[in-house]
């Protein structure tokens, strides 16, 4: 089995906060898209106190970049970052948090920084994600977040020790270069180690399935299209709104179409995935409650990137 660790991918971590990392918050519909496709989604979460000793601010003189020891540990000062209950420690408003299983909350021991999701950076005290991966069945864990060459990285090597196999998805995630080519340095060392390093389309492959629950008016439009094209909407249907998944679509179905026409029909189709992906996904109840928001007037231009015919799937009558 597989699980995906989404790393600290927080608010501070993200432009606009304390400890921004270039361009993290781009990897965030990437995280989306990923996390359906695993057996088990665990966050991790930086979690500091204010007194935290990796912050500049609580060592007068020190700058942001210096290094210090800590508890007999070489230790970067970073800025404020993360403080417990704040709004940067918190997960931003566009990922999807009801995928996540679990979350570990690391960071806390004011004396000792936790790069890891894993262990504190001394390896002196467990998180308990390694006991939970494993208490699940979980054999191999693939890594997205923030950032690259620093809580991933330390993520990454701490599975392998675990036993784990490990996967890096690199265009899941995002580094602070804190020197010049720190990024291309993590990515050979950890494929030195072992780790594998792919990129989500490798994962994902080149289409999505997509379902949508119809009634019989809409069926006959299909059947005019021999199944190869959507009907245009009606001027107060704005919206084309396929779901992500089978189970979904049947509840619509028998919970609204039948209820207006007596039958309700679920259909598949798959779409080319690179033209759905400035479209946002949308949470809009329970994790399986998931749904692409896809304005009226490119309706036509979705049916040109329809791969294949349209499925009917499931018929529910009353």
């Amino acid at each position: 089995m597989k699980a995906l660790l989404v790393i600290d991918l927080q608010n501070d971590f993200l432009p606009g906060g304390s400890l921004a990392v270039p361009e993290g918050d781009q990897i965030i519909p990437i995280v989306n898209e990923l996390m359906p496709e695993y057996d088990l989604v665990v966050a991790t979460q930086d979690w500091h106190p204010a007194d935290h000793g990796s912050f500049a601010s609580n060592h007068p003189g020190k700058e942001i970049g210096e290094t210090i020891d800590l508890g007999g540990l070489e230790q970067i000062l970073w800025p404020i970052h993360c403080i417990q209950g704040s709004d940067g420690a918190k997960f931003p408003d566009e990922l999807h948090t009801r995928r996540f299983d679990h979350l570990i909350r690391k960071g806390s021991h004011s004396q000792i920084d936790s790069y890891s999701g894993f262990f504190d950076n001394r390896h002196q005290k467990s998180t308990g994600l390694s006991d939970l991966l494993k208490r699940k069945g979980i054999t191999e864990v693939h890594l997205v977040g923030l950032a690259t060459d620093y809580c991933v990285k330390f993520t990454a090597l701490d599975a392998l020790q675990e036993g784990f196999e490990v996967t890096l998805i690199q265009d899941a995630c995002r580094g602070v270069n804190l020197s010049p080519n720190d990024v291309p340095k993590t990515i050979t060392q950890l494929k030195n180690k072992g780790v594998k390093i792919l990129k989500s389309g490798d994962l994902l492959g080149p289409t999505v399935a997509l379902y949508r629950p119809i009634g019989p008016e809409e069926l006959t439009k299909l059947e005019a299209s021999n199944f190869t094209a959507w009907p245009p909407r009606l001027p107060d249907q704005p919206i084309f709104y396929p779901v992500l998944n089978q189970a979904y679509a049947e509840q619509i179905a028998t919970e609204w179409n039948i209820r207006d026409s007596g039958t309700g029909y679920v259909t598949r189709f798959e779409v080319d995935r690179n033209f759905l992906k400035p479209y946002p996904r949308k949470i809009v109840g329970g994790s399986q409650h998931e749904e692409l928001w896809i304005p009226a007037e490119d309706l036509e231009e979705l049916n040109r990137h329809l791969i294949g015919k349209i499925e009917i799937i499931n018929r529910f009558e009353t």
